[in-house]
């Protein structure tokens, strides 16, 4: 019963007991038929415990939010994606609707591999119809933590290529998580005399961040 949305734009949801919204980033369009978006239980979580209980044929109360500045666009240049953990959603959106085969670089950061793996096999699928050009993850937990923005500064050449062909940054997840991003996009990008600041002026660098 939505109008039209797409990946990018907000589901408002409003828990049963609660008049207040929680808020989370969809990762789909309306094209794919279906409204989705990636919960992480919390504790105590009056929204997300709610909608962790959900069974089939269960319903809640929702609205959509148009979110026009978190929207990839329909240009031919790259696409850097920076997410963290439930961030990784309306990235996952944009790599599902490019049937362009645009370049879509992503970085992603999970804490274990085993279990917050989000998307595995639906990005492999994507890479392999060329819907996504490179992955590279970082894992947090374990012997040798690494964080997205350590992936971020691995793979600087790729990174550079792409912001010099025009590339958007679109950032989604944490605040800290996009902070942390923000400083090692700094460091890539002072060599080429481009800061996050002017990129961010140009609409080439932004964030979804909770």
């Amino acid at each position: 019963g939505f109008a039209r949305f797409e990946a990018g734009d907000l589901l408002g949801v409003v828990p049963e007991g609660s008049t207040i919204p929680r808020f989370y980033s969809l990762a789909s369009g309306s094209r794919d038929g279906f409204v989705e978006i990636v919960v992480r239980k919390h504790v105590g979580g009056l929204c997300s415990g709610t909608l962790m209980a959900l069974e089939p044929g269960d319903t809640v109360a929702a609205f959509l939010r148009r979110n026009p500045g978190f929207h990839c666009g329909n240009g031919r240049a790259p696409l850097i994606l920076v997410g963290a953990g439930t961030g990784l959603g309306p990235l996952a959106g944009f790599i599902r609707a490019n049937f362009a085969r645009r370049p879509i670089h992503l970085f992603f950061g999970m804490r274990h591999p085993d279990s917050d793996f989000l998307y595995r096999e639906e990005l492999k699928g994507w890479a392999a119809e060329l819907r996504l050009a490179s992955l590279t993850t970082a894992t947090s937990r374990g012997a040798r933590p690494r964080y997205v923005q350590d992936a971020l500064a691995s793979e600087q050449l790729q990174v550079i290529r792409a912001i010099q062909d025009g590339a958007r940054v679109m950032v989604c997840g944490g605040r800290d998580m996009a902070a942390g991003v923000a400083e090692a996009m700094e460091r890539i990008l002072q060599p080429l005399g481009l800061s996050t600041a002017r990129l961010r002026t140009e609409g080439r660098y932004v964030e979804d961040v909770y």
